[in-house]
This record gives structure tokens, sequence and C-alpha cells, in this order.
């Protein structure tokens, strides 16, 4: 009797999980907003505070301060997390049997789909868990001998850094730093900078689509078209631009790029993206080993051991959420939102924006500094007093408080935040 209830109760239930339910259901209030307003340029909907206002419902932010540092991650939108959470659940009631007879069919749907929005390949695209294990992927795992060189600038995140560092201590290869200008006046000026630092024994140049210090955008496909005309490789640092700057991996012409999905795709928390072009993936030795797999197959660089593919699911949605907005009105979105403050402050006497000032050269994240005011001491006072949280940055070259709103960020918040820029420079003379 039990083994028949059994049978029977199995029958009426799908094996498969149930994501199409989540996925048809999760942007359709966004996708209704954006179709009525159809047609509106960009720059346009970027002031629509009720559109942003419908966009921002879909979020659940803290009530008891202003986020103005998403750049850090950027929080999922409830649908994605609903997605995870439910995904999380049936993977748990699922367990082995998912793992070994699922779990695959799970990889690569997310790999498909990232796949589509950067415009690439599928067998060019493997799901990391964040942009700093992509970029050690690549790094690490490149054969270079004693003496070879790598161009990096004195602006690249910390991490990335200390992986170059860590590559030339223990394989005698040489490093070669170059000064990127702060507010460059050209796009000749920012490639001349990296090409000052090439000799003929470089192999490699490092390069960060967006600076986190300062939210600066680099031409990155200028500059390489200007490497690989000298024999150089280029390593995308895309952690800041991917889904926030409106362009394809495609575009960029590089050879690897590393970003993390859950910043600007607001995907869930410990999801990253490698990109290898496809005729350089047996170039690369994967960051744990994985022998089965040929050595030109970008899933040699999936092998992480056991993982929640509860959050794969949530890339999906994710990503649904991205296209239902569109990539061009977010940037719009954000530059706007970074420009209102931006514009206003520069103005103040021993108030300095650090973030280049046109508008292609930035997105959400700037900059800024008050000559004499110790960062710490700034963003500690803003969030005391007015409840704002911001990043203060002790870098040698950038020093100064990062100021980073969102997707659901209301101008409203930016209005707090030039009242606090005054005041604050009122409080500290």
């Amino acid at each position: 009797m039990y083994r028949r209830s059994f049978l029977e109760t199995l029958g009426k239930t799908s094996l498969a999980l149930p994501w199409t339910s989540i996925l048809a259901g999760a942007s359709v209030r966004v996708s209704a907003a954006t179709a009525a307003r159809s047609g509106v340029e960009p720059d346009v909907l970027a002031r629509d505070e009720a559109f942003w206002r419908e966009i921002a419902a879909e979020f659940s932010p803290a009530a008891d301060f202003i986020n103005l540092e998403y750049g850090y991650y950027h929080a999922a939108a409830v649908p994605t997390l609903e997605a995870e959470l439910r995904a999380a659940r049936d993977l748990h009631r699922r367990s082995s049997r998912y793992k070994r007879t699922q779990m695959r069919e799970d990889h690569e749907a997310a790999r498909l789909a990232l796949a589509s929005l950067a415009g690439v390949s599928p067998e060019e695209v493997a799901v990391t868990r964040n942009a700093t294990e992509s970029i050690n992927t690549v790094i690490q795992g490149l054969d270079l001998m004693p003496g070879e060189e790598i161009v990096y600038s004195n602006q690249d995140y910390g991490s990335v850094v200390e992986t170059l560092e860590q590559k030339a201590k223990r394989f005698g290869v040489m490093l070669r730093e170059i000064a990127l200008p702060l507010d460059p006046s050209s796009d000749e000026e920012v490639v001349q900078a990296y090409l000052a630092g090439f000799t003929p024994r470089t192999k490699l140049v490092v390069v960060t689509q967006m600076i986190n210090l300062t939210g600066q955008v680099l031409p990155v496909r200028a500059i390489c078209d200007a490497a690989h005309a000298r024999g150089v490789e280029v390593l995308v640092d895309a952690a800041h631009a991917f889904a926030h700057v409106d362009t394809s991996i495609a575009e960029l012409n590089c050879d690897y790029l590393g970003t993390s999905l859950h910043k600007w795709l607001c995907s869930p928390l410990g999801m990253g993206l490698l990109y290898v072009k496809r005729e350089k993936i047996s170039k690369v030795w994967p960051f744990m080993a994985d022998m089965r797999l040929a050595a030109t197959d970008i899933r040699k660089f999936e092998q992480l051991g056991t993982r929640p593919e509860s959050a794969h699911r949530g890339i999906l949605t994710a990503i649904e959420f991205h296209r239902a907005i569109g990539g061009a009105n977010k940037l719009a979105r954000l530059r706007y939102l970074h420009a209102t403050w931006a514009q206003k402050v520069r103005t103040w006497p021993r108030a300095r924006v650090l973030t280049p000032r046109e508008a292609r050269r930035h997105g959400a994240v700037g900059t800024l500094m008050i000559e004499g005011v110790d960062p710490k001491s700034l963003a500690q006072y803003w969030f005391n007093e007015h409840r704002l949280f911001t990043a203060p940055l002790g870098h040698p070259v950038i020093q100064g408080v990062r100021v980073t709103p969102g997707v659901p960020t209301p101008i409203a918040h930016i209005d707090l935040f030039v009242e606090a820029v005054q005041a604050a420079l009122a409080r500290f003379t």
C-alpha cells in the first residue's frame, strides 16, 4: 500500500525543478513599466522618477540607513532572491539525485544565458564565484617565462595586484606598472599610458574596464587593438563594468575577461564569469586540476568542488530582470545619479571629485575628497550624522570617499547626499 501511494504521488510530481514559473513572473512588472515608456530615450528616462520608483519597488533595501555603497556588491532584486531561495529548497529536497542527474543541465543553462548577454560563444564562458577568482585563473594559469613581462596600472584592484606580485615572486615574471591619468583628455592619452610600459618582452597587459577607486571607464577596445598590434594579450578586469557599461564582451576584442555577476547584474551573491577567447583556452591551466576534460574545453575552469547550484538558477532571473530594464536605460540612470551630485559639488571650494567629468568615462561610481579631511572621518561623519553609508578609500593614489548609488536609489537620496557634503564642509573647517 505504501509503495503504491508513493508511486502515485511521484507520478503527480514533476522531477524537473519548477523554474519556469519563477522565470515567467520575475520581471513582468518591470517589463510592463519599460514597455509603457517605449520610444523614450535613455537619457530622458533616466530622469523619470515615477519609472524608477517602479523598478526600486522590486528591491528591499534596509530602512535604517541610506546605501550609497552599491559598489561592493549590488543586492539582488526580490524576484531574483526568491528564485534562488526556492531553488535552494528544491535542491535540498532532491539532494544527491539532483547533483548526479540535473546539476550539469543547470550549469549549461547559466552558461548559455550569460553568453547570450555577453555576446560571445557559450564555449568561451565559464561560471565562477567572482571576478577575483576569474582573474586569478588567467594570471596563475598562463605559462610565462622568467623575464617576460606583465603591464598593469597604478589604479588596478588590490587583489589583482597581489596576484601579479605572487606570479612575479614565484615564477620570475617581471611587472611594469604604468600611471593612469585621473581625468584624461582623450582615449589616446590612456592608450599611450599603457603603451609606454610595453617592451619587446611584454606578453600580457591587465586592463580594468571601470576603475573601482574612481569609477573611470577606460577605452578598452582601443587598448586591446593597440596591444594586439604589438603581439600582446589583454586580460580585462570587468568587475564593475559588466551589466553596468552597456557593451558586450565581443565588442571589447579582449583575450581574457573576469567579472563578478553579483555587482551590476544583481545576481545572487558569489557568482562570477570568466571569458577566454576560444583559441586561447588551451593556453591556460585551470585554477583547480581537471584532467578529465580536453585542454580546449572551457568547462575545465569550473572544477570548484561542491557548490550551490541554486545561485546558478538565480542568474537566469537576474539576467531577465536586467533585460527588462534595458542595459542602455540602466547605464543612463546610473550616470544621471552620479552626475547630479558631482556637477554640483565640483564647484565648491575644497571639494574635489576624482571621477572624470565626461559622461562616457563614468557610470554610477564616483569618488570625492575634501581637502584636509581624512576619508575615514568623513565617511564616519556622514553615517553617524546623516545615515549615509559610503566607502572611504586609503589607496596610495586615491584618497577620498567612494559614493555609489544603485538601481533602487531615488534622486531624493542624492539630494540628501549633496546636503551632507555641504554640512561636512561647514563641519570640517
